[in-house]
């Protein structure tokens, strides 16, 4: 192990015993060299190693803090249903009244046509790399400045050939009723969530830290479902990503066919039939 690899070990160790709080300054840098015998390039590795893992940050013109992490936090735990209004579908009961905010041009929609990603044109069923439109839009608390998300809406060739509208502006109820109008039927959701670290974009649209925090990403596949002749189309891909420091994905645990209720009833001789199988060669 490297000697910056052993001083940043330590400084991990101090602190998650609480030596150094969350919020605290570390001591200067010629301080921690002078503690370990070590050169300040030695310990500015350390330093790196610690910022990438999300322990520790820098303040320009402060110095080096330990950076408050979202175990020690109350997360705004996000439920991730479709609701209703007077204007419209949202994503949760937690963002109700979240607002639209504008980009640095003022327009609070970029729309926009570009290559598709590959996770997002695997979901549409099309080549990655494939132009299609997209209507880009950050939308956040109005309240607290840290909890906003990104949200890239991916639309399905089909859907801007059959109504070229959304390529502009959707009008009240936005794109989803625009959608239902015209098909007649209602839309339906499904969505899966990952994690990755944001780019220098990305982390300055969320106010987020430029290291150290990951984002939490959400799919969301937005379709139409079959109905009678009409077969299950799908319409658009939102990518929404937010910080992972600010936000959690909460949902429910549907029982399987496997839990229906009433269950059968369980045994207290797990082990002892687990030992029988194996003894048996089963």
């Amino acid at each position: 192990m490297a000697r910056y690899e052993e001083i940043a070990r330590d400084l991990r160790e101090r602190i998650a015993e609480g030596e150094y709080p969350p919020g605290s300054a570390l001591p200067l840098m010629r301080d921690i060299a002078a503690e370990y015998g070590v050169s300040d390039i030695t310990v500015r590795k350390a330093w790196g190693l610690l910022t990438r893992e999300g322990l520790i940050e820098s303040r320009r013109r402060a110095g080096t803090f330990v950076r408050e992490h979202p175990d020690r936090l109350r997360l705004l735990v996000r439920n991730r249903q479709i609701e209703r209004d007077q204007f419209g579908y949202y994503s949760g009961p937690e963002v109700q009244h979240w607002r639209a905010i504008p980009w640095p041009e003022g327009d609070t929609t970029r729309v926009a046509t570009s290559a598709v990603p590959a996770d997002v044109a695997d979901a549409l069923d099309v080549t990655a790399g494939a132009e299609l439109t997209v209507r880009r839009r950050i939308v956040g608390d109005p309240d607290v400045d840290t909890r906003r998300q990104l949200a890239d809406s991916w639309l399905a060739s089909w859907v801007t050939e059959e109504l070229p509208q959304l390529t502009g502006s959707t009008g009240h109820g936005g794109m989803y009723d625009r959608l239902e109008d015209w098909a007649k039927r209602p839309l339906e959701w499904r969505e899966e969530a990952s994690a990755r670290m944001p780019s220098p974009d990305e982390a300055e649209a969320l106010n987020m830290p430029a290291t150290g925090v990951p984002l939490l990403r959400v799919l969301r596949v937005t379709y139409f479902p079959k109905m009678g002749k009409k077969p299950s189309r799908i319409v658009e891909v939102q990518d929404i990503r937010m910080s992972s420091a600010m936000f959690a994905v909460g949902y429910p645990l549907p029982r399987g066919a496997s839990a229906k209720w009433p269950v059968q009833p369980a045994t207290d001789d797990y082990y002892r039939v687990s030992e029988e199988d194996q003894e048996s060669g089963e």
